[in-house]
């Protein structure tokens, strides 16, 4: 019995210092256009905070904020907080997704019944000029 109650503590401080699976969606997109860059930026950051990021007449500005929780391999839910679109604050949307390699991700949603699909290339690195 003595030995069996060593491994249970043992086996729980193990867990918790063994570090947690890393979100591959974590990092910063950029939306693709027939395969061309286009400017506009999806942020997913560790916290479950995500934001999107465009170009506009008066310099970049943030579109989009809110919330993504996972929900399987291949779905989370995003919620909207702030929106230069005032009637999707506070919605909720599944979006599935499909990563390709580390840096190639689908997303499928609806949004009032129509199916709308983005195509996204992950942002890498880049060497000092």
């Amino acid at each position: 019995m003595r030995k069996r109650f060593f491994w249970i503590p043992a086996f729980a401080l193990l867990m918790a210092l063994s570090p947690a699976p890393q979100n591959r969606l974590t990092g910063i997109w950029e939306l693709q256009m027939d395969g061309a860059s286009t400017g506009l930026l999806k942020m997913y950051n560790a916290d479950g905070s995500t934001t999107n990021i465009g170009l506009a007449d008066e310099g970049f500005g943030i579109s989009m904020e809110g919330t993504f929780v996972l929900q399987s391999d291949g779905s989370y839910l995003e919620k909207t907080v702030r929106s230069s679109f005032p009637e999707q604050v506070g919605a909720e949307k599944l979006v599935q997704f499909k990563l390709t390699g580390d840096s190639l991700l689908h997303l499928s949603y609806k949004v009032a019944g129509e199916t709308f699909t983005e195509d996204y290339k992950k942002l890498k690195l880049i060497r000092g000029q």
